[in-house]
């Protein structure tokens, strides 16, 4: 077992009184986390935790008011807090969080990662990339059949809306705090009414959706809906706002079996523009949730970014860095990505960098070929003949019959409805969906 290192949290005192303006309460949390770290004081499990919590949180303001510009010394403060963080919450040892250099870390660009990025370039093949995707994607995702023929495996999946309500300000968000339209929050009751619906058509995989709005959306509303679906035999994953890594150890003990969290475009100073009011300004807190969701016991480990917010291809380049950073820290966790496309948008907000056809499914090409075997997931803002066009590609998960309105699924009605987060493209039923999949070759899986 790796030993860990000596923090030393007191060499960072007269740093924390030149730089802080809180240094005196700063200080006072640095002593208690030296006495609780130190053999002779460990304190009971409920203090520690709760003092690793306090540390996480000083950690990402650090990083929130410096991150941009920091310095050596902040660097190592940063540090010295996540790995403190870490051993006062009885976590294995590990080396400090560091995705933030990763993305740009371009030493990663080799083996598999190489290869996407030489099909990323527009002069390549765009044909070539695609048979190169599709080969890959059959040779790690063909499976038998019920009779026992050889068929590529499609998992349908389902986004269950909770809620609407949401303190962010992102521009690009039909959810987006200034918008005029119907805020629901649904009750554990009328969630589960909505789960009822997806169930009774077929449905087992689940994703939890829902607006950043921590009075409502807490961790505690979030464990009843999970362990509610999970005993109704669904799996229950999550699309949620960033949380800390005790609430995802939460999560994960009551039944969650998957993260999806995109970064939305991993170039900061966009990031910043399109942010630029709530809880979701934090460029870091983003960044690092897929790691803390890992640290927490999370199986699998979903990414992707906002196609349009910026250049595609600089946007997936890092993504794809992300991803490889995440897979070796956490070999053992499933990876998936997604690439949603910005179709429509709230009044006053024009795609920046709009996404052809060709280019999207380049993107999605690179992202097989980079992964051969992670999930590739594809959502209903997309149109039936392009979505069928990737599901032969690469696709190996989609959703279908989807509403992206709380209590969607009940109310349902003809053409948009109001309170959605963006308009569903693919209006097919799930019974079609799974008919043309069956038709063309795949063995569906619910």
């Amino acid at each position: 077992m790796t030993a860990f290192p000596q923090l030393h949290l007191r060499s960072f005192s007269d740093w924390i009184r030149a730089t802080d303006e809180h240094a005196d309460r700063r200080l006072e949390v640095l002593e208690q986390a030296e006495q609780m770290l130190a053999e002779h004081g460990p304190g009971p499990a409920a203090a520690r935790r709760e003092l690793s919590a306090r540390l996480e949180r000083w950690r990402y303001q650090l990083l929130n008011e410096r991150g941009p510009v920091f310095t050596a010394r902040d660097r190592e403060l940063a540090d010295a807090l996540d790995l403190a963080s870490n051993r006062l919450a009885g976590r294995p040892p590990r080396a400090p969080r560091c995705p933030r250099a990763a993305i740009l870390d371009v030493s990663l660009d080799t083996g598999t990662l190489a290869e996407a990025k030489e099909w990323l370039r527009p002069g390549a093949s765009l044909e070539g990339a695609i048979a190169r995707a599709a080969e890959l994607t059959r040779q790690h995702f063909t499976v038998r059949d019920g009779a026992g023929a050889p068929a590529r495996r499609m998992l349908l999946y389902a986004p269950l809306y909770l809620s609407n309500h949401c303190i962010n300000h992102c521009l690009y968000c039909g959810f987006r705090h200034p918008n005029p339209i119907p805020r629901i929050h649904l009750s554990l009751d009328r969630a589960l009414g909505e789960a009822a619906v997806l169930l009774g058509r077929g449905f087992r995989q689940i994703l939890l959706v829902a607006g950043d709005f921590p009075s409502l959306t807490t961790t505690a509303y979030y464990v009843e809906a999970i362990r509610a679906l999970v005993a109704r035999g669904a799996a229950a994953s999550i699309e949620i706002a960033p949380q800390s890594t005790e609430a995802y150890e939460t999560l994960v003990q009551a039944g969650a079996s998957g993260l999806t969290l995109y970064q939305e475009t991993y170039i900061e100073e966009l990031y910043a523009r399109y942010h630029p009011r709530g809880t979701k300004v934090s460029f870091d807190w983003r960044l690092e949730g897929p790691e803390r969701a890992a640290e927490a016991g999370m199986p699998r480990l979903g990414l992707g970014v906002l196609l349009g917010l910026a250049d595609p291809r600089e946007d997936v380049l890092a993504l794809l860095r992300h991803a490889r950073y995440l897979e070796s820290r956490f070999p053992d966790r499933t990876l998936a990505f997604s690439l949603p496309r910005i179709h429509e948008a709230p009044d006053g907000f024009e795609v920046p960098f709009p996404v052809d056809d060709e280019t999207f499914l380049r993107l999605y090409a690179a992202l097989r070929i980079a992964f051969p075997r992670a999930e590739l997931v594809l959502s209903t803002r997309e149109r039936p003949a392009l979505r069928n066009r990737l599901a032969a590609i690469c696709i190996t998960q989609m959703s279908a019959g989807s509403s992206t309105a709380p209590g969607g699924y009940q109310e349902r009605t003809c053409g948009r409805r109001s309170g959605e987060q963006f308009p569903v493209c693919d209006g097919r039923s799930p019974a079609e969906v799974a008919a043309w999949l069956k038709s063309h070759g795949f063995c569906v899986v619910w």
